[in-house]
Parts: C-alpha cells; structure tokens; sequence
C-alpha cells in the first residue's frame, strides 16, 4: 500500500477505533532505536489463511542503511474484526494472526519514537512504518441446501428458488455464490440466481452448485387454475415515499380463490420513471408521476393506475448556537436538564489532541452556550457519556487509559455544572469501554477486550457493581460490541459483523430481565459493520459504518437500514437511506423524524413517518440538512465537517462534530405526510 494511502486509511481507522491500550510505552534507549528505523520487512507481504487458521508474519525493522534495528518498542493493529492480532518481542518480532472469519484486511505496524519526534493523530511519540495484507477464506463447502419454495408451481408463474451454502463446519458459508440451472428447460428454466419460469406442465429438476458442491430440487408443475385476478385499489392518489398495498385475489374458473399462488408485479411509468412495486403487493414512488401497476399470475392480468405528487421540499435548519473546539476532537454528547433547573450539554473527547475530558456545556440560552467547566480523566479516548433518568448521576467511557484500567467513570450530577467524579468501575474491563446506555439503575456497556455486554447494577452510584454479562457466540473471540440502546423492554445491540442482537431485559416475552437478558432474534446482512440502533414504532433504524472502501477517499460509507420488527422473533429489512457520498454515524429518532450525523455529509434530517418501504433518500424523505463546517480558528480539521452525534432536545437539535466540537441547530420541519 502507498505510504499517502495508508495514512488516510489509519486516520479513518483511529477516529473510529482508538489504539489498543496495550500500545507500548518503550524505555528511553527504545525510543531512540525507533527513531532511526526507516523501512519495514514483512515475510510473507501478504498472509492467506483458511478461517479458524493462525499464522505468523516475520518482522525485520532496518534502518536508513538497510541494516537490522533491534529492542525497539512496537505495535501492529488493525480494523478488520474477523482476525485477532498479537505481537511477539522476544528474539525476532513476529505478528502473530488468528483468522476467525473470512476478510481482506490490513495490518498496520507502529513503532514507538521519543516524544519530540511528533505525534500520530493524537498519540505522541509513534510512527507509522507500513502495511500488511492479510486474506482469510471460510471454512470449506460442504453442502448445499434448497429452501422450499413459498408458492405452488402452476404453468406461467415465477418466483425466486433460495438455496444456503453451509461449511464442514455447519456454519453458512459467508463468501460461497449459488448458481442455478434447470436439466429440463422446456418445463423449467431458471436464471442464474434462482428465479424460475414455469413454461409447461411435468416434473422440472433445478440444480443449485457452488465450487462443485450440488443439491437438487424436483419441481411438480400443475396446470394454472387462475382465470382471473382482481386488484383493489384499482386508482390511487399519493405522493412519493407514501406506500400503497394492493390487494390481489387469484380466482379460478368458478370464481373460488387460489391459494398458494405466485404473482407477479411490474411497474410501467406513463410519464415518468423512478418506482417500485414489492412481491407483496406494496407500492412506493420516487419520483412524481402517473403509473400503472401490472399484476400477472400466467396468463391472467388486471392492472391499478398510481398518481404520485411531490413531497414536500427540504426546509432549512438554521444554527442556533456554538460550543466551539479547536484544541482536541469531540466525540458523543448528551444534553439534558440539571436539578438545578438549567440545561446543559456534555461532550467527550476523541485523541486527537489528547482526549482525556469530558466538557460541560450551559445550553439554558442555546444562542449563548457557556463552557462551566471539564472533567479530566485517565484516557486517551473519552467516548461515550450518559445521564440517568432523573439527572443525578452520569457515566463516561474510558479507552487507552496509560494505566491500563480503562472501565467506566460515575459522574455525581449534584452541581450538574461542575461535576464531579463519585466511583470507577475497571475490574474485567481494562481492554476498554467504547459505548454505554442507561436503563434504570443498571448500565450495559461495551467491552472493547471481550467483545461482551457487560452489566452493572447503578443502585448506589458510589459503589456501582457487575452483576451480569452477555455475549453472542460466548468463548470466541472475532467478535466486536459496537453500541446498545433499550426502551426498557428490549435492548437493541450493534454488534458488527454479527448484526443487530435483540435481547429481551424487561418485556418478559422470552424470559429475560434486565441483569437476565434473553435473545429474542437477530439480523444480520452481508457487509457488516453494524454500528448502532435505535428504535422507533415498527422499526429499528440501523447504520453501519464502513471503511477501506474504494469510495472511501473522503471519509467512511455506510447507510441506515430500516428493519421491520413488528414480528420482533422474525426482524426483516424493508427500507434505506443512504447518502452517497458520506458515511452514517450516530442517529436519534424521535417523532417520526430520523436525525443523522453522516460524518462529512453533515446533519440529514428525514422524515420516517408512517410506513417505510424502499430508498428514502430517492423518494425525497430527506427534509432538511446541515453541514457542520468549521473556519481556520474554530476547528481541530478546519473546512472538514465530520458529524459525529445528533440529539434532540426541547425543539432544537443538538449535534457534536469530530473536528469542530458543539453545534446547536433548529429545523422548522414541514408537515410530516403520514403524522
């Protein structure tokens, strides 16, 4: 990799996931050892390993004329979660890499340099040396599984055939693709991923292959008994991101229903284009436009006609007020009522420029914010804060904290501005905190060294204990914790690669409790990096965070998945919102509005009221915008939103950017469409 390439990459990778906090701190005579090495050599340049492998790459550090440098302090880190790294220092320096899932990953190598030599986005004294390639592929193939088809098979109907590649593991294959053919085409024919036509009546055998591994499916296709198909609404009027339901009865030649029937649904624009109709009969306009809505079970059709106006256009956001940060990077906040019957907003602290606080932010005036006051703490990253329901006390995160405790800080709220430090919690998470939510008198955080839930009962803030844990998959350990939000009756849990978890810890409908929690469901979607939740109605509205990318020059990817959990045992995606050209990172959704900090793309405000199906962004949902860019004397990164944390709060939306600190913002939304 480029040296210019692997310093974005990096940049990217810490203001997401700060350095372990087993970076080595080096003796002096180290450090000047380090300081003269100027080439790394890595055998092999790039490892392959098959998942549950482990291999280890020879490091060879060389000076400036080529030759060894040796008894130097380093570290090598990397953003891919599937893969476990560990350094070996004694005789020669190896990196030692445990695959536990498949992955095209990096691995960056850090030498430890004196203090004066610089800093490395925040941390002083490291150097950034180069990168390794490492590719890990899934366990082998061992079978192919057919899914019974949901529909009967009649002459001139199609569906879609679902196969599942499964490992000599019994695990699904997460990188095998299914290809589909028929061995009687003129009964059957099939597209290469699994949409069947049924062209005439007899037995039709379907073969779903990967790799060489195969499994076959016999189809017995029946005379179509449809003779006539009647939809309602026949005409509808709506406006664009609305979703209309048709309702369609496949009848026979006697008029009687028939069930089990695929049907077919295409979209044909009359004077525009940009809509889309579901296998279910749902409806959802992109673009204003007259349409029809053609449905067909072989050679029965009727068709409705779709009138679809504009939504509303975008209003604007104005700002407010600023809390303005120019010496360190800001990470999340939380605003609230003191006791003392002010307002106030805390922010925390990412590394660059230190980390290590947590600031107190007067927002009673949000046009006039006052900075009360700050609390310092061990850590390179303070990234999380949250306040109890009744304002009295508060929890801050700690990661890369120089003694290694790490844990969680309560914060006393008595004077709510100027707080101050009531207990610690570190035993069993020294390897780091990265997010919190509070539910009552417990705290479920996250921890960044197990990859686990940890519990902790708040009964008696001045003496918090751990009372519980829950992790998926328990005893491995390629699995990464991102974030937790509950409403009291589930928790919500972000837990990358592995998807959403949700876990009953209070509504009793699976047996959990808070301290007990149960898994209820889980949804998982092939890129990964589940970053946070948060629930509102029928849905919880996930984003993901993403990066090493190609579109990643500028910053991250990654959207808003909107998954359906009215069936809360059967979570199923249904609509997105996606901006192209930025990254998602935290959101609050409240009222049927959705807000989002999208990193370099600012604040997005959407309008997610009533039912939600297809690309939100495409359907105009997005009403309002704002990009928190910051001036030369106003920003740790001038001119470079990057939006990390929104709030809502008594009307004005409260947002915290990496670069640029406090931003106070009010959206005179329009009328929502379905309120």
């Amino acid at each position: 990799m480029k040296p210019a390439a692997i310093l974005s990459a990096v940049i990217l990778l810490l203001a997401a996931v700060p350095l372990d906090a087993q970076l080595p701190s080096g003796a002096p005579e180290q450090l000047l050892k380090g300081a003269t090495v100027r080439k790394l050599i890595a055998t092999p340049e790039h490892l392959t390993l098959t998942r549950g492998d482990s291999a280890a790459i020879e490091i060879h550090f060389l000076n400036g004329d080529g030759e060894p440098v040796k008894d130097i302090a380093w570290a090598a880190f990397s953003r891919a979660q599937s893969i476990s790294i560990a350094t070996e220092t004694e005789a020669e320096p190896k990196v030692k890499i445990a695959a536990g899932g498949p992955t095209e990953a990096q691995v960056y190598v850090f030498v430890r340099v004196p203090p004066d030599s610089g800093s490395f986005f925040g941390v002083d004294g490291l150097k950034l040396l180069d990168s390794i390639g490492v590719s890990v592929s899934d366990w082998p193939l061992a079978k192919v599984v057919i899914e019974e088809p949901a529909f009967h098979a009649y002459v001139g109907t199609t569906f879609r055939m679902h196969a599942v590649p499964v490992t000599d593991h019994e695990t699904v294959h997460q990188t095998a693709r299914i290809t589909w053919r028929s061995e009687d085409p003129g009964t059957v024919q099939v597209t290469d991923d699994g949409v069947v036509s049924l062209l005439g009546k007899g037995k039709g055998s379907l073969v779903a292959s990967s790799n060489g591994v195969m499994a076959r499916y016999e189809l017995d296709v029946r005379e179509n008994p449809v003779r006539q198909l009647a939809v309602t609404p026949r005409t509808v009027e709506t406006r664009t991101g609305d979703v209309v339901h048709f309702a369609v009865r496949a009848l026979d030649r006697k008029g009687k229903p028939v069930e089990g029937m695929a049907l077919s649904y295409a979209v044909s624009p009359l004077d525009s284009a940009g809509a889309e109709v579901f296998p279910d009969g749902a409806f959802v306009a992109e673009n204003p436009g007259t349409y029809r809505v053609i449905v067909s079970a072989g050679t029965a059709m009727t068709e409705a006609l779709v009138r679809a106006e504009a939504r509303p256009k975008a209003s604007g956001v104005r700002l407010v007020g600023r809390g303005a940060v120019k010496h360190v990077a800001t990470s999340d906040l939380w605003v609230f009522s003191g006791r003392d019957g002010r307002d106030y907003a805390y922010t925390g602290t990412h590394a660059q420029g230190g980390g290590q606080r947590l600031f107190v932010w007067d927002v009673t005036d949000p046009s006039n914010v006052e900075l009360k006051d700050s609390v310092v703490v061990d850590a390179r990253v303070v990234n999380d804060v949250k306040v109890n329901g009744n304002a009295t006390w508060a929890v801050i995160t700690r990661e890369g904290a120089s003694d290694r405790k790490n844990g969680m800080v309560v914060l006393d709220l008595a004077d709510p501005a100027h707080p101050r430090v009531a207990a610690e919690l570190t035993e069993g998470m020294t390897g780091g905190v990265h997010n919190s939510w509070i539910n009552g008198d417990v705290v479920y955080v996250t921890n960044d060294g197990t990859g686990a839930m940890n519990i902790v009962d708040m009964s008696d803030p001045y003496h918090p204990q751990m009372v519980g844990t829950w992790e998926i998959r328990p005893g491995e350990t390629d699995k990464t914790l991102h974030d937790i939000w509950s409403d009291g009756r589930y928790a919500y849990v972000s837990y990358w690669d592995d998807g959403l978890v949700i876990l009953d810890v209070g509504a009793g409908t699976h047996g959990g409790t808070p301290t007990t929690p149960k898994v209820v469901s889980r949804y998982a979607y092939p890129i990964g990096n589940t970053h946070v939740a948060f629930r509102e109605g029928n849905y919880v509205f996930v984003g993901d965070e993403i990066f090493g990318c190609k579109e990643c020059v500028n910053g991250p990817r990654g959207y808003i998945h909107v998954i359906d959990v009215q069936d809360i045992e059967h979570p199923k995606e249904v609509a997105r919102y996606e901006v192209p050209e930025a990254g998602a990172h935290n959101i609050w959704v409240e009222n049927g509005v959705l807000y989002v900090a999208y990193y370099q793309g600012g604040l997005r405000i959407v309008d997610v009221s009533g039912e939600l199906r297809g690309d939100l962004y495409r359907q105009g949902r997005e009403i309002g915008w704002f990009v928190t860019s910051a001036g030369e004397d106003e920003a740790v990164t001038p001119n470079s939103p990057m939006a990390w944390g929104p709030q809502l709060f008594k009307g004005n939306v409260f947002v915290s950017d990496l670069n640029s600190g406090l931003w106070i913002l009010h959206h005179d939304r329009p009328k929502l469409v379905n309120p």
